[in-house]
């Protein structure tokens, strides 16, 4: 009866919402439907970061979780491999990205306004390959402009679930809770200590909470949600050193299932995988979407 209530819930949102909520600079052209993978591991319930590493599925919990990176085997949902990230904290794990040689996961969560520690681990692929324990090397963060760290709820504009990495550095993007855009910071991709300042923001109308660059087609997507539902945004004829100076589009993604859209994973044929966390009366998911 619950799950019955809550879609009839959702659909009434989305009937309400078609026209002009999700309406914003960035003009919604379209709505995109995804194809349902597979249900995930109760062991991933919380899933919040994506990669395709070589045909390997690997994501990771949020806040709480063990400092873990899974393998999914995406016929059945199930874990095909873990690796412990022995010298990690999963405070609030995000997002993970990669590059040729390393992956990164980002522990940047702050939806509560009080952090002074995010931390981004970066460890060696040649590593992960080998080991089911790794040692990471730790970017750490905080943002110049953040002079308040007065405990809040989801209120901040200096929370953040996204990072992607483009030619010689990470690029963070921002979850305002306060404002609903959001902004753009450059991380180097060395061990270290950075003081972060915007590059640009940008009035996204809604939560940004994830995001992936598929380097051959030069193209970064991300993720998030607005009144419960799901959209994506494609970024594409940007500036190396500026990912928001591109043409930015929009546009709002139909699934059959979790609409907690958290992950996000750039394939070699141009397509995606969206991971989504388990949420009242739906299990954690894998969809994709073709762009």
């Amino acid at each position: 009866m619950f799950r019955i209530l809550f879609l009839s819930v959702l659909i009434s949102i989305f009937s309400n919402c078609q026209s002009d909520d999700l309406d914003t600079s960035s003009s919604v052209t379209k709505s995109i439907k995804t194809i349902n993978i597979t249900s995930l591991d109760n062991a991933v319930s919380e899933t919040s970061g994506i990669i395709n590493f070589d045909g390997r599925i690997i994501t990771h919990n949020d806040s709480g979780g063990e400092h873990a990176l899974y393998e999914i085997d995406i016929s059945n949902g199930s874990i095909k491999r873990t690796v412990i990230i022995k010298n990690a904290q999963n405070k609030d794990w995000e997002d993970i990205c990669q590059d040729d040689n390393f992956i990164y996961i980002c522990d940047i969560g702050n939806n509560s306004n009080n952090r002074k520690d995010q931390t981004i681990y970066k460890i060696s692929k040649t590593d992960y390959l080998k080991n089911k324990e790794v040692i990471a090397e730790k970017i750490k963060i905080s943002y110049l402009e953040q002079t308040k760290f007065t405990k809040s709820n989801k209120e901040t504009n200096f929370d953040a679930e996204a990072v992607v990495s483009v030619g010689n550095n990470l690029f963070l993007f921002t979850k305002n809770w306060g404002d609903l855009k959001t902004s753009v910071y450059k991380i180097p991709k060395e061990k270290g200590v950075y003081k972060l300042k915007t590059i640009e923001s940008y009035d996204i109308n809604g939560l940004v909470t994830g995001a992936a660059y598929n380097k051959s087609k030069k193209t970064i997507m991300l993720t998030g949600y607005s009144s419960f539902i799901p959209f994506v945004v494609k970024i594409t004829n940007f500036y190396e050193e500026n990912p928001l100076s591109g043409k930015i589009e929009k546009n709002r993604i139909n699934v059959n299932g979790s609409v907690q859209i958290e992950g996000i994973a750039a394939n070699p044929d141009g397509s995606f995988y969206l991971s989504a966390e388990e949420m009242t009366g739906f299990t954690a998911m894998l969809y994709k979407l073709s762009y």
